[in-house]
């Protein structure tokens, strides 16, 4: 008689997607965030979460956070001065490199937050259900007004920019984190 071998607990490949099956406690729950270029917006938003995450008491649960960029940049580093913004909060990105939005990406995550409405559509196109992708800024409802939840771009301004666009984004994450977690944990529905 032939038996499947054993699913390892708290582990899935980033490229599979999510099986369900498994409802052990000791998981691996992904967030995706989404911007333009994933050198400004989504790598503040994933260093916050972390730090929030680091922060949390969460036995048994393995959060993982990431983000990428709608623009298909790879490898560029985030800018000088999201890096500078973010280290004023004890949040260090030296470390990121973007990465590209991909539909293997999008499907292998549980949560994903648009900081913008492109990048709302552009999951969408992609084919992420609306059940489980939100604007960052409205989570833990639906944007009813996507433009008006979007997190504007710092690119091409100053440090105020860069900060505006922080304090929003950690306003945002700050405001859901109870409900991440509750999701991580399994109990609502904002995952299936």
């Amino acid at each position: 008689m032939h038996q499947d071998p054993p699913k390892k607990r708290g582990h899935r490949n980033l490229t599979q997607p999510r099986d369900d099956t498994d409802k052990t406690t000791d998981r691996t729950f992904r967030v995706l965030y989404v911007c333009s270029g994933n050198t400004c917006r989504s790598p503040m938003a994933e260093g916050i979460l972390r730090k929030l995450a680091a922060e949390a008491a969460m036995p048994g649960l393995k959060l993982e956070v990431a983000s990428a960029g709608t623009l298909e940049i790879a490898g560029a580093p985030a800018t000088d001065l999201a890096t500078a913004v973010a280290a004023d909060y004890g949040i260090d990105l030296t470390a990121h490199r973007s990465q590209a939005l991909t539909p293997k990406l999008l499907a292998a995550s549980d949560l994903v937050f648009a900081l913008a409405a492109e990048h709302y559509d552009a999951c969408r196109r992609m084919g992420r259900s609306e059940e489980t992708l939100f604007m960052a800024r409205s989570y833990p409802d639906h944007s009813s007004d996507r433009v008006t939840d979007s997190i504007p771009d710092p690119i091409s301004g100053g440090r105020s920019r860069y900060e505006e666009a922080f304090f929003q984004i950690d306003e945002a994450i700050r405001r859901g984190f109870s409900r991440i977690q509750a999701a991580a944990a399994g109990e609502t529905k904002d995952t299936e």
